[in-house]
């Protein structure tokens, strides 16, 4: 499938073409065969759905008393790393790191004056988890609620697409439902995240799918036990029987223990694979203390790797820790904890399959966020008569607060904090890359943060992927042949993924602090309308792609030379034309 991306830019290489000729401005023989820059075989980008850097540090306080990322306000009124924190020494934690920007469409650019200036600003018109897949998954910022599609509600092409395209595998993990917005941003297209059937049915008869997991099954509950009706919130009827009857291309699995033996020996080449559980593996359960018996995170990622990995080529996946974003609305500290180790154990089940079956030579490792979830930070306070600082317990109002740290207590505890939203915001989030072109990709990293340093916008990954480290090789030139000149081609239309119709006024509702139950309400951002895109962020803040220069100036007298022998070849060309017209 060609996106209008690839439409303009085939147009464009004809019109620069035609100039080209008419000003005999060629740098390179026309025998070199022009091939892309070769980028990593193995793409794994891992997103914990709403974690923010205060999200690791709640993780990291818990497992090892320790925090990283914390920032205060000192007594000079400037808000800077807190002193507290440790550094960082093993794990993923330990990797470059740079930040990245989560702005959707019409969100203003980030502004890190006005997001350090005022502690309530990163709250304002944050993106939604469909929009901000959306630019990570295509390279095009678009609206809240867009499943990857522009802002004009036009089909763009993904890197799951584009792995397919070079003969490489693609496959999306989560542990919220597949048709979620951030797995669908990655293996859809759809003008309305809620469309979860019509997400659901694409996915199912996906060309270009090879693995698809994630919780939403419709004959379980939370709580992992068997319902006597089908919930097909996440998924039609006739999608799931489909998948269940063995009517698709891909092997369908539900047990543990087809979870399991995916992770060792010979796999199939395509699953599909929906745990026995309704909304999430185990955020959403009922019972604090019992863990769902349900396969993990982890094994999912280990299981989705033995079969993409049997494709010599290479592949992307895409694991989301989905549940972190959930914690983060229900502002469930503990939970949120659980989510996370959830999270990073599956980043330690990457890096050990990495360096077990694959190199960092060739498998390149990315893990970051959407945005953050809950603004999570240091513990609310009030000033008594006196001017102490006495702790605000239990607030929900989601006023106080101030850049204070989040402090460890000890192992095994989380550290003092509050929540201070039940949405997303709009601040940074922690982006960690090692491997294949991790220099780079890191080399984006425009922007700068007058706290966490340099970073990225959310189009970036894409745009590298996508424009320069894998675009198809060119087809070389056959010096011998000497084709008649034909007029230039209309350019041809874009195929498109036809949207299931749904209601443009559907939205979700506004999240609560209750942990979330119903399906569209998860992530409270919504299906929101498109405002005047002169209020916005216009333009995909797509990166420029000069990653190289091509020595073009070394050719300056051979381009000449050629020019000129073209010249005089056209000249001749045309002579003979008019001679056996007049004959």
């Amino acid at each position: 499938m060609k996106s209008q991306r690839f439409t303009k830019t085939l147009s464009a290489c004809g019109a620069a073409a035609t100039v080209a000729l008419g000003s005999f401005a060629f740098a390179t023989p026309a025998s070199a065969a022009t091939s892309a820059p070769e980028g990593p075989k193995n793409v794994i980008l891992l997103i914990g759905d709403g974690m923010g850097y205060n999200h690791l540090d709640n993780m990291n306080a818990y497992e090892n008393g320790e925090v990283y990322w914390q920032v205060d306000r000192g007594g000079d009124n400037k808000v800077k790393p807190w002193g507290g924190n440790s550094t960082p020494t093993e794990g993923f934690q330990a990797w470059d790191q740079v930040s990245m920007e989560t702005a959707w469409y019409e969100q203003d650019p980030y502004d890190t004056q006005a997001a350090w200036g005022d502690f309530e600003q990163v709250k304002d018109n944050p993106t939604d988890s469909a929009a901000a897949g959306t630019a990570m998954a295509t390279g095009h910022k678009t609206y809240n609620a867009g499943i990857g599609v522009d802002y004009n509600e036009n089909v763009v092409e993904n890197v799951s697409e584009r792995a397919h395209e070079l003969g490489k595998s693609a496959g999306v993990v989560s542990s919220v439902p597949f048709s979620h917005a951030t797995p669908a941003a990655f293996s859809s297209h759809n003008t309305s995240r809620n469309d979860y059937e019509g997400i659901a049915a694409e996915q199912v008869n996906s060309e270009y799918m090879d693995v698809v997991m994630g919780a939403g099954h419709p004959y379980y509950n939370d709580d992992h036990q068997p319902t006597e009706t089908g919930d097909f919130s996440y998924i039609s009827e006739e999608s799931f029987e489909q998948l269940r009857n063995g009517e698709s291309d891909f092997t369908y699995i539900e047990e543990n223990a087809d979870f399991e033996a995916l992770t060792t020996g010979d796999t199939p080449d395509q699953v599909f694979g929906i745990p026995q559980v309704g909304s999430t593996l185990q955020q959403n359960r009922t019972d604090d203390a019992t863990l769902n018996d349900v396969v993990d995170l982890p094994t999912m990622t280990e299981g989705a790797l033995n079969v993409l990995d049997n494709n010599d080529e290479g592949f992307f996946l895409m694991v989301e820790g989905g549940a972190i974003d959930w914690t983060g609305h229900a502002n469930q500290t503990e939970r949120n904890i659980e989510e996370t180790i959830d999270f990073s154990n599956s980043i330690d089940s990457v890096v050990n399959w990495v360096e077990q079956n694959s190199s960092w030579d060739e498998t390149l490792v990315i893990v970051t966020a959407d945005h953050e979830t809950g603004y999570l930070s240091g513990a609310n306070y009030e000033l008594d008569a006196d001017g102490n600082q006495i702790p605000v317990e239990g607030s929900t109002d989601y006023v106080l607060g101030d850049w204070g740290p989040m402090e460890p207590t000890e192992a095994g505890s989380a550290p003092t904090q509050d929540w201070f939203s039940d949405n997303h915001t709009t601040m940074l989030v922690p982006y960690f890359v090692k491997g294949a072109g991790a220099d780079t990709l890191l080399g984006y990293a425009t922007g700068h943060d007058l706290v966490r340093g340099n970073y990225l916008s959310n189009v970036d990954m894409a745009n590298w992927l996508l424009d320069d480290a894998w675009v198809a090789n060119a087809a070389p030139t056959d010096p011998t042949t000497d084709p008649e000149p034909t007029a230039d081609p209309e350019p041809s239309e874009p195929t498109q993924t036809e949207p299931t119709e749904t209601d443009p006024a559907q939205t979700e509702p506004t999240q609560t602090s209750d942990a979330p139950t119903d399906p569209t309400s998860t992530d409270s951002s919504g299906d929101q309308g498109k405002g005047d895109a002169a209020n916005g962020n216009q333009g995909s803040n797509d990166a420029d792609g000069s990653l190289a220069t091509t020595g073009a100036d070394m050719f300056g007298p051979i381009a000449i030379a050629a020019g000129v022998l073209l010249l005089a070849g056209a000249a001749i060309l045309v002579i003979r034309r008019r001679q056996q017209h007049d004959a």
